[in-house]
């Protein structure tokens, strides 16, 4: 691996206050990855929220639906996890995951 891309994988985690354990092995912190998630990615997303049943109101603004862009991202840089993975995350964990994909999709958009 090439040292920007070892750096990427470095600003790309998130340090979680509370660890989860998946298979069996205590996770502390999750790679995740915005820039290589597709518009299928992107639109599977939305079909995983709905199919939870959970509504989308104005996708900007929602944090439900930052949080399962968050989880894709997770599960896009982490093939063998499962989104459902993500979402046993701490309440706080989750949340600043759903910050994350808020400024990454949303903020500064014009620009």
């Amino acid at each position: 691996m090439n040292e920007k891309m070892v750096e990427a994988l470095k600003t790309n985690v998130l340090t979680l206050t509370k660890p989860i354990f998946i298979d069996g092995k205590e996770v502390k912190e999750l790679i995740y990855d915005f820039e290589s998630m597709t518009a299928r990615d992107k639109l599977n997303v939305g079909k995983r929220i709905k199919s939870d049943g959970i509504p989308i109101s104005v996708e900007e603004l929602d944090t439900d639906y930052h949080m399962y862009l968050f989880a894709g991202a997770v599960v896009k840089a982490n093939p063998e996890m499962d989104m459902s993975d993500v979402f046993r995350l701490s309440a706080k964990d989750i949340q600043k995951g759903a910050k994350l994909a808020r400024s990454f999709f949303y903020v500064n958009l014009e620009e």
